[in-house]
């Protein structure tokens, strides 16, 4: 599983690039995005990348800030975000 950091943005994404390459496996990812405060287009942009590359993307969670960045873009159904848990507050 992947544990989104607390901020997803331009200045984090290479980084977050690496971290799912090296998650090269086959299937759906794990992501874990319950902690996620912040995130950018370039964020966005990972992620759907990822679910168009690897299948739809198994959340085990999803904070409020991804799905309303995720919808103010129009990405939420690119990601799969429609029957995903909410994060616990």
């Amino acid at each position: 599983m992947i544990e989104l950091p607390e901020r997803l943005t331009i200045a984090e994404v290479a980084a977050f690039r690496q971290r799912l390459a090296a998650d090269a496996g086959g299937g759906p990812l794990r992501i874990d995005a319950a902690r996620v405060l912040e995130i950018d287009t370039a964020g966005l942009q990972v992620l759907v990348a990822a679910a168009r590359s690897r299948g739809p993307l198994d959340w085990q969670g999803a904070s409020d800030a991804l799905r309303e960045a995720a919808r103010l873009i129009g990405v939420e159904t690119a990601l799969g975000l429609a029957g995903a848990a909410r994060a616990q507050a």
